[in-house]
């Protein structure tokens, strides 16, 4: 079941192991709509680099692809400060970002990021496949930016770039945290792809031949 506004509100204001936590929710007026919250863009980036890399390599030893994987996306810090002139995001760029706010979902909650109109309006992508987030979820949620439109995006800390709806489940057998391979769990900022960590890529490791 998808909550409306007062069935968040309600959950934002529960005091047990129910509730929804967003932290700052800076204005709730302006972020809640009708069952969704807003929310925004914080001041961490990864930039992806293609100069040093044909290709990542999830065969690889774990010792060589994680270091291989920090240096392909290169990290940029901005400031709240409008002056300090933001981030610009060029036409075809992907670059991940994160929100400013910190999410806790209940056992019995899960979520769904999706970019607000206005900013998809003029070409801004905030997911590509990965806007599904799991009961039990603690952390900032990444942004997958990517610009689809013709003109360079200027992105500014604090800005409203996308929204937040929350689904009423049962209670998951097994929440987020206490999957096998939890691999974001309480992440704080822009957090690079982990996708060698996923257990098939030990299997296919030791089928792949040896250097």
């Amino acid at each position: 079941m998808l909550l409306n506004e007062l069935q968040i509100i309600e959950r934002l204001t529960r005091d047990d192991e129910t509730r929804i936590s967003i932290k700052p929710l800076i204005d709730l007026e302006s972020q809640l709509g009708p069952s969704s919250i807003d929310v925004r863009l914080g001041t961490e980036f990864k930039v992806i680099r293609r100069q040093e890399y044909t290709h990542l390599d999830p065969l690889r030893k774990l010792d060589e692809i994680k270091p291989n994987v920090k240096r392909y996306a290169e990290e940029v810090l901005t400031k709240f400060d409008p002056r300090d002139g933001g981030f610009v995001l060029h036409p075809g760029e992907f670059a991940l970002g994160s929100t400013l706010e910190y999410i806790c979902l209940p056992n019995d909650v899960a979520s769904r990021l999706e970019g607000r109109s206005s900013w998809s309006r003029i070409g801004l992508m905030v997911h590509v496949t990965g806007g599904f987030i799991d009961p039990g979820f603690h952390g900032t949620i990444t942004f997958e930016l990517c610009n689809l439109g013709k003109v360079p995006l200027q992105l500014y800390v604090g800005l409203r770039v996308a929204q937040l709806a929350f689904y009423e489940t049962l209670e998951s057998l097994k929440p987020y945290p206490e999957k096998m391979y939890t691999k974001y769990f309480g992440q704080a900022g822009t957090i690079a792809s982990r996708f060698y960590e996923d257990y098939e890529f030990d299997i296919l490791r030791k089928l792949a031949p040896k250097d």
